[in-house]
């Protein structure tokens, strides 16, 4: 069950372009520090040890003590003047790069919405700065009155984004699991593929997405959608519901990873209750959509994955099955096969059950079975799914 949210903030709460910003940021503090070091080469001992600090996986050292035993090393004959000039610059020019940064409308109610539904909230920002420059981003982004659980900054974190480690230390600092935070960012790399690394939820925020490597994000996230739709999803969600399709999204992220690491389930931004909804979100026709249904005949039970536009013939399920079939119960289909109705994968079963599929869905180069959830498809060719199900190949 989620008991926590994690959010991120530049490109999630705060609207800023981040490479505009830091170059504002660092002339700025060059600036502050030129009485003492000439701004190109304070610049680039910055930039170095800040790289430095961002490849830090030691659970020993924090973050600020990785930046400042290297930076100290670079700028040996001067640091002792520097130190000062830099807490100042944190302390009262820092403030001046809010022009940089605009507050997101929906970022304190989505923030309010997760403190509503009961969960711990934690900013889970990449803890580059000093703890008086992320709280003073809290003030841009109208969140800093908030009941944060948890704020990551470079005086307390052991790592950075993108290092599961960094999300692992912040659910063992909630005591939590990760299994039980749900991680909103706006990176489809650092914020959602690196938290599920680690183990979490994640919802991926659209507004300002981060995604330099293009990757697809539906292949990544559990949820995403924009801040309006987050604050709907977080004030509505059952979060029961929501659990369950993380654990059981999860499992067949799992099971593929070892089978074929090349497959990876996408995921829709909306369940789909029909094969015509399913199709449509996924801009294919009917016929690719892959029904996994459960037939009930006697004290047996059988698995038939069928073409979207066949319909599945009762004598030869009778055939199959030896006696008399009747569709199972949403009860019986989430016994048997670990999923609940609308989400039925045709592998990693909760139970040992024959697999049946339909011959016809061969015509396609690409049939879409549902992932766990109802609202998941998983990209498949038939001959993998016949392998993967170690299914029957049937007429139906």
């Amino acid at each position: 069950m989620l008991q926590a949210a994690l959010f991120d903030l530049d490109g999630t709460l705060l609207k800023v372009n981040t490479s505009d910003f830091m170059k504002e940021y660092f002339k700025k503090i060059a600036l502050a520090a030129a009485p003492v070091v000439e701004p190109g080469r304070f610049t680039r001992a910055l930039l170095d040890s800040t790289n430095v600090m961002m490849t830090n996986r030691d659970p020993a050292l924090t973050n600020a003590e990785v930046f400042w035993s290297d930076f100290r090393a670079r700028l040996a004959d001067c640091h002792e003047a520097l130190e000062p000039r830099m807490d100042d610059f944190y302390a009262s020019e820092f403030k001046g790069l809010a022009r940089m940064a605009v507050a997101s409308p929906l970022g304190r109610q989505v923030v309010q919405a997760a403190l509503d539904r009961g969960l711990q909230i934690a900013l889970a920002t990449n803890p580059l700065f000093p703890r008086t420059a992320i709280y003073e981003r809290m003030v841009w982004a109208g969140v800093a009155d908030l009941a944060w659980e948890l704020v990551t900054t470079y005086e307390e974190m052991h790592s950075c984004k993108p290092h599961p480690e960094y999300y692992q230390e912040i659910a063992r600092r909630l005591g939590l699991s990760p299994e039980d935070c749900l991680m909103v960012g706006n990176d489809v790399e650092k914020d959602i593929a690196a938290a599920a690394a680690a183990g979490m939820r994640t919802y991926l925020v659209t507004d300002y997405m981060v995604n330099p490597g293009q990757e697809d994000y539906r292949k990544v996230a559990d949820w995403y959608g924009t801040l309006d739709e987050l604050a709907g999803w977080l004030a509505g969600a059952d979060w029961e519901q929501v659990s369950l399709d993380g654990q059981a999204l999860a499992r067949v992220r799992r099971y593929l990873k070892e089978f074929d690491a090349g497959l990876a389930p996408l995921v829709l931004n909306k369940a789909t209750g029909t094969v015509e909804e399913a199709a449509r979100a996924l801009g294919v026709e009917p016929g690719m959509i892959a029904k996994t249904l459960l037939f009930r005949a006697g004290d047996g039970y059988g698995l038939f994955v069928v073409a979207g536009d066949v319909r599945v013939s009762t004598k030869k399920v009778k055939e199959l099955l030896g006696a008399k079939p009747s569709m199972a119960t949403p009860e019986e289909v989430e016994k048997i096969t670990g999923y609940r109705i609308g989400g039925v994968c045709p592998f990693a079963l909760a139970t040992e059950v024959p697999v049946y599929l339909d011959s016809s869905m061969q015509r396609f180069d690409v049939i879409y079975p549902a992932a766990g959830t109802a609202h998941s498809a998983l990209p498949i060719n038939f001959e993998k799914l016949k392998a993967i199900t170690r299914g029957t190949v049937v007429e139906c």
